[in-house]
C-alpha cells in the first residue's frame, strides 16, 4: 500500500491537557500539544479506511505515537465494517503485527480465506498473509523464552541464548517456508507493485519481531534465513522482470543488506560452520564484490568479512578476511567520508582516518 501524506493530522491527534483558553493548536512550535488523550480531528475522520491505514503506516515509519497509530488503525477497521476485501484483510494483519493483538491476525486469515481469489497473484497474497500471521503467532508465543530457573544456575559455561532449542521449531520452519514460497510466486508475476510491497513489508515485519522480542540467536538465525531467501528472490526478480527498471531500489537494497548482516551475525553466534556461512552468503558477496564504487556495498562486504573472521578456524583465512575487510572499509570511507558507522569501525580496527 502506497502511503499518502497525512499532513500534520497525527501530530495534532492528541489534545492538550493544560491549554489556555486562547491556545492556538495550529502552532507548529506548540510545546503542550500531544500530552492528552487521542482525539482525531474531523479532517482525519473524514478520510477513507485505506487512507487511515496509510496514515498509520506513515506514523509507524516516523516512529510516531503508539496510541495515535492504534487509534488510526481502529478507526480504519471500524470504517471497513463488513467489507470483504484483501485490502481489509491486510489492514487487520498490519494492525495485529504492530499492536501484537493476535485476534486481528486471526480475523485477517479468516477474511482472506473467505475471499474469491481467482488469480495466481491473489492466491499468493493470501498465502503470504497467512504465513505472516503464523510467524507472528509463533514469535508472540516465544517472546518470553528465558527460563527463570536458569538465572539461578551455577553453570556459567553454557550460553543459554545459543544452546536453548526453539520449542516447536518445525512449525516456525514450515511457516517461513510458506512465506518464502509466497514471495517466489509474487516474483514470478513480474509485477512491480505487489512484489515490492510484499518485499519491503515482510522484511520490515521480520525486523520488527527482532526489535520487539527477546529472541534467541537461534530464532534470529531461522527467521533471517527466510529473509535472506526473500532477498535472493528479489535479486532474481530484478534480473528478470521488465517492471524492475521502474523501481527505486535504494530502500530495497538497504533492508536487504541489513537482513543479510543480521543472519550472518546470528550464524556466527550459533557457531554455524564457516563453509556453510560462506555458501549461504556467496550470491550477495559476489554482488558486493562487483560494486567497488558503491560505499554501502563496500561497507556491507567489510562487515560480512568481519563476521566470517569469527567463524574461521583457519588462522590464515581469518587474517586474510580481516585484511580485506579493512581494505573495503577504507574504500567505503573514501566514497562516503561522512558516514559515522564507517568511521567508527575503522577506528575500532586501529586505522587512521584521512
Amino acid at each position: 500500500m502506497k502511503h499518502t501524506q497525512s499532513s500534520s493530522a497525527p501530530k495534532r491527534a492528541r489534545t492538550s491537557k493544560d491549554c489556555s483558553a486562547g491556545h492556538n493548536c495550529t502552532d507548529d512550535n506548540c510545546s503542550c500539544c500531544g500530552d492528552g488523550p487521542v482525539q482525531l480531528d474531523d479532517q482525519v475522520l473524514s478520510q477513507s479506511a485505506a487512507v487511515l491505514v496509510s496514515m498509520a503506516l506513515e506514523e509507524i515509519e516516523n516512529t510516531g505515537d503508539r496510541a495515535v497509530v492504534i487509534k488510526l488503525f481502529e478507526t480504519a477497521i471500524e470504517k471497513y465494517g463488513d467489507d470483504k476485501s484483501m485490502e481489509h484483510a491486510w489492514a487487520l494483519l498490519r494492525f495485529s503485527e504492530y499492536a501484537e493483538y493476535m485476534e486481528y491476525a486471526e480475523k485477517a486469515v479468516l477474511l482472506a480465506k473467505e475471499l474469491n481469489t481467482v488469480s495466481d497473484l491473489e492466491r499468493a497474497q493470501c498465502e503470504l498473509l497467512e504465513a505472516r500471521a503464523q510467524v507472528l503467532s509463533f514469535c508472540l508465543e516465544q517472546s518470553n523464552w528465558r527460563d527463570p530457573a536458569a538465572d539461578d544456575s551455577d553453570n556459567d559455561d553454557v550460553d543459554e541464548d545459543v544452546s536453548r532449542p526453539i520449542a516447536g521449531e518445525q512449525k516456525l520452519v514450515d511457516s517461513l517456508a510458506q512465506l518464502v514460497a509466497a514471495h517466489n510466486k509474487l516474483s514470478a508475476e513480474r509485477s512491480a507493485a505487489p512484489f515490492v510491497e510484499a518485499y519491503l513489508g515482510t522484511l520490515a515485519f521480520l525486523f520488527a519481531r527482532r526489535e520487539a522480542h527477546a529472541l534467541t540467536s537461534r530464532m534470529l538465525l531461522v527467521l533471517f534465513d527466510a529473509a535472506v531467501s526473500i532477498v535472493y528472490a528479489h535479486e532474481g526478480w530484478l534480473a528478470t522482470s521488465s517492471s524492475a527498471s521502474n523501481v527505486n531500489g535504494d530502500d530495497m537494497r538497504k533492508i536487504a543488506h541489513q537482513a543479510t548482516l543480521v543472519w550472518a551475525m546470528a550464524a556466527a553466534e550459533c557457531l554455524v560452520n564457516a563453509d556453510a556461512v560462506e555458501a549461504r552468503l556467496e550470491p550477495i558477496v559476489e554482488y558486493l564484490a562487483s560494486q567497488p564504487n558503491d560505499a554501502e556495498c563496500c561497507k556491507l562486504y567489510a562487515q560480512l568479512l568481519l563476521v566470517l573472521c569469527g567463524c574461521y578456524e583457519d588462522e590464515e583465512k581469518a587474517m586474510n578476511a580481516y585484511e580485506l575487510a579493512s581494505t573495503k572499509l577504507a574504500q567505503a570511507h573514501k566514497l562516503s567520508p561522512d558516514d559515522l558507522e564507517i568511521k567508527s569501525q575503522l577506528a575500532d580496527m586501529g586505522q587512521a582516518l584521512n
